[in-house]
């Protein structure tokens, strides 16, 4: 929580006009294919996201996905939900800042089987994320944006972090019009590297 504070603080002195002025919208849904590298497992999968906005700078956030790594007598599974809100401010005339923070659901499953041996093993865990960063409308079809975050998942299976850690992340969104639109983001944590790239609704 100190940290939310601490971020909200800094969002702050930049209150100004409402967001919707600079043509970057909170209100949308979107479905991206997912890769998550942990250097051994490699995920694949797919997440459905989507934000709401209630007011001209508060917004909520919510998700879900799940990934996967098959082999010849093994599987590997992670899937995820998250529910969370934000706050967003215009700071120029294409730039908002942007706060927010989330909880996180994770659950993983690992399971083998051949001739001989059976077993299986499954762990979920309670975390949360905070981040705080930039969103920009480079021209009137490109958006672009870059936040840095905090972390904790508790005791992660393959990464075996318990103490959370900071994270960068950094998107894009190609808008063909006002509803439709590309995206793609590349997240770098410890660990892992997390790559999703998609298609969004606008509303």
């Amino acid at each position: 929580m100190t940290l939310f504070a601490l971020a909200l603080a800094a969002a702050a002195p930049f209150a100004a006009s409402a967001s919707e002025a600079n043509g970057i919208g909170y209100t949308y849904v979107q479905l991206d294919a997912v890769y998550e590298d942990y250097s051994n497992p490699y995920m694949f999968g797919g997440a459905l996201s989507g934000s709401y906005a209630f007011t001209d700078h508060f917004f909520m956030t919510g998700s879900y996905g799940r990934t996967t790594d098959d082999g010849h007598n093994w599987d590997l599974r992670h899937s995820w939900w998250s529910l969370g809100a934000g706050y967003n401010t215009a700071i120029g005339d294409r730039v908002d800042w942007v706060t927010q923070a989330s909880y996180v659901r994770d659950r993983y499953r690992a399971s083998y089987n051949d001739d001989l041996v059976s077993a299986s093993e499954s762990e979920s865990y309670n975390g949360y994320t905070i981040s705080t960063g930039a969103q920009i409308r480079v021209t009137d079809h490109l958006i672009t944006n870059a936040h840095l975050g905090w972390e904790d998942h508790s005791e992660d299976l393959y990464v075996g972090n318990d103490d959370g850690n900071f994270y960068g992340e950094f998107g894009m969104l190609y808008r063909f019009n006002d509803t439709w639109g590309l995206h793609g983001s590349l997240k770098l944590s410890e660990g892992t590297e997390t790559y999703m790239g998609g298609i969004r609704a606008s509303f």
